[in-house]
């Protein structure tokens, strides 16, 4: 491996220069690419509130491709994914593939409900239902959750591609930002939805190269002595151990069982009811284009979450062992740069620009999905923009797109720890957003109940998020809670029980219209 590592070094320290003018060329040409899809797509807005719906008429092919797009980010598939297989091994499946596409069975049954109502946003679901506070709270937990996954999306593609553009990490930041805001500021929803069509492809060709530089990687390690075919049966004979776990990557339940269960009580309600997905089911013409669209992308979450992660993240447990007990320097701080050591090791050099091209469509697919949920919950549910006059609407929808991506480009700047950003952003759409959208159809739920469980589930996650990183409920939380990390989800799960409980319990007040 050494040896392969050094002759890397040598070729890529050559065409350094001229891959750095390749790369800064690839980026300029998507970004200008993307703003074209932005400005055509701005042609076709034609009311205030067709801004942020596309008029409710995409495709399932339409849908399907936006929802893949979306989740096959850098920070998902391209980070996170990889980063939990070479973390845990197998056992992997229990914290990312087996939830997500649970919620996505989950969110294809639940479609044909929720396609039928007159409301196009969640808040504005409970909003009719439960009436303007629940609605506004609903929208101020939206804003959070999608604020800290389009800040963690910027952050993890600067940190990506700054090395090969000789520059800095804030540097890409705002570059990566200020194009972000371009084509989605012109053209709203129908934006975001125009650029994932091309945004699709070209990850789905990014990540298909990764897998095969991971098998190039294992050929490599074995010094050309061994097929791929006896390499993997020795790897199964011999399971190398996962990082962190300590036991052999075959171990189906290796994060641990505490891990695993308190994992889907924070991910699986909120993905269930997860925002950006629930858009693009909104937006099709009909119910069957909307589960068309949901069976495609459930097929690309088996693929690109489950399957080349995995393969990815074993290979990198061959090819980048851990080095007493540490991670090794070529693949970060924990093994969040394995994507880059691939590239850096084994890619030949024609393929460097494919891999800068996908960096920044993976990092802009999923970056404009989070700032518009963020700015739809601000502008349309928060301030109501759908129901002024045209050109006020368009003048707050415009303002509230610029400033979420300027809120999501501050919080990249701060941002250290994916694992904490996903457990954190996706615990409060579960104590938050997913018991007042799925009480729109629940009889026995009142107005007060859906606001109380609301305010209580986001208050407490947070509250509980801290105190558990400063050790305060380490002395009072069982020990294998405790040792998880991941307290806070329960407590905050339990606020928001609470909060409904004593919202169905105390004097009922006379029930809001839904048209308040």
């Amino acid at each position: 491996r050494m040896g392969q590592s050094s002759t890397a070094r040598a070729v890529h320290a050559t065409a350094a220069p001229i891959m750095i003018v390749a790369n800064w060329i690839a980026f300029i040409l998507y970004s200008a690419a993307a703003i074209a899809l932005g400005w055509l797509a701005s042609r076709r807005v034609e009311t205030a509130k067709e801004y942020w719906t596309a008029g409710r008429s995409l495709s399932g092919a339409a849908v399907g491709v936006s929802i893949s797009a979306g989740f096959m980010s850098v920070s998902w598939s391209c980070v996170y994914a990889v980063q939990l297989f070479y973390w845990y091994g197998l056992g992997a499946v229990w914290l990312i593939t087996v939830p997500w596409i649970v919620a996505l069975g989950g969110i294809y049954w639940l479609s044909c409900r929720y396609h039928g109502l007159q409301a196009f946003s969640q808040p504005e679901m409970v909003r009719q239902r439960f009436g303007l506070p629940a609605q506004r709270l609903v929208a101020v937990a939206l804003t959070f959750v999608f604020l800290a996954w389009g800040g963690a999306e910027i952050y993890v593609a600067a940190n990506l591609l700054a090395p090969g553009m000789a520059t800095s990490t804030w540097v890409m930041i705002v570059f990566i930002s200020l194009v972000v805001a371009v084509y989605s500021t012109l053209g709203g929803f129908r934006a975001v939805v125009s650029t994932d069509k091309l945004q699709y492809g070209i990850v789905a060709l990014y990540i298909l190269s990764m897998g095969w530089l991971a098998v190039r990687g294992l050929e490599a390690s074995s010094a050309g002595s061994l097929s791929l075919r006896e390499i993997w049966s020795t790897i199964w004979q011999h399971p190398p151990t996962a990082a962190k776990s300590g036991s052999a990557w075959t171990d189906s339940l290796s994060p641990g069982l505490a891990t695993i269960l308190i994992t889907f009580v924070a991910y699986l309600p909120g993905w269930l009811f997860e925002t950006d997905l629930w858009l693009r089911v909104q937006a099709a013409r009909d119910s069957r284009q909307a589960r068309w669209g949901l069976g495609f992308a459930a097929c690309n979450s088996l693929l690109f979450v489950g399957l080349l992660p995995l393969l990815i993240g074993i290979a990198a447990l061959v090819i980048f062992p851990m080095q007493e007990a540490r991670f090794p320097t070529e693949i970060g701080t924990e093994g969040d740069a394995i994507f880059a050591a691939l590239v850096s090791y084994f890619a030949p050099a024609w393929l460097v620009l494919l891999v800068a091209v996908g960096l920044v469509a993976a990092a802009m697919s999923t970056i404009d999905t989070c700032t518009n949920v963020m700015a739809l919950s601000v502008s349309y549910d928060l301030m109501d923009s759908s129901h002024r006059d045209r050109q006020q609407a368009e003048h707050i929808s415009r303002l509230a797109t610029l400033g979420a991506v300027a809120c999501a480009c501050v919080f990249a700047l701060y941002t250290e720890s994916l694992w904490d950003i996903f457990y954190l952003s996706s615990g409060v759409l579960t104590t938050a957003v997913a018991f007042p959208v799925a009480a729109v159809f629940v009889p026995w739920a009142t107005a007060r109940a859906v606001t109380w469980s609301s305010a209580a589930g986001l208050g407490v996650t947070i509250a509980a998020y801290f105190l558990e990183r400063h050790g305060a409920l380490a002395s009072i939380e069982p020990g294998i809670i405790a040792e998880s990390g991941l307290g806070f989800v329960l407590w905050g799960v339990a606020g928001a029980i609470a909060g409904c409980l004593v919202g169905l319990l105390a004097p009922r007040a006379a029930e809001i219209d839904g048209a308040a």
